[in-house]
């Protein structure tokens, strides 16, 4: 297992949600849901990040609330991370409880990402 994945699985086994979660398989899911990447997405974590999804992780698996990784990058205004995982396949039309990712950048006043996103979403939408 790379590196940097050891450092967070190191990290993670201590928080209360992940306890006793077989962090063998990249794809473990939380008692919420969450797998690693948003763990990783929420600490801002790119290397982790990129790393995660080099070994296969499910870049958008729903957690805790339907939130996908983007959508945990939308709400915090984390354009670099948004970024990256739009590049490697992030579904920018993911729902949680209702909203996309955009919704969530613009509730939370991340007009950066919004303007990142039109565009894309735009090309995108059939």
């Amino acid at each position: 297992m790379d590196e940097e994945i050891t450092r967070l699985f190191a990290v993670t086994r201590d928080l209360p949600l992940w306890e006793g979660v077989d962090l063998s398989d990249i794809n473990a899911s939380n008692c919420d849901g969450d797998n690693a990447l948003h763990l990783a997405v929420g600490y801002g974590d790119l290397s982790v990040t990129r790393a995660l999804i080099d070994a296969g992780i499910d870049i958008n698996k729903a957690g805790d609330l339907g939130y996908t990784p983007l959508h945990v990058a939308s709400s915090r205004g984390k354009l670099d991370m948004v970024k990256l995982l739009i590049e490697n396949g992030a579904d920018m039309f993911a729902l949680n409880d209702g909203y996309p990712p955009f919704a969530l950048a613009r509730l939370m006043g991340h007009d950066h990402i919004c303007d990142f996103l039109a565009p894309l979403m735009k090309q995108a939408d059939p």
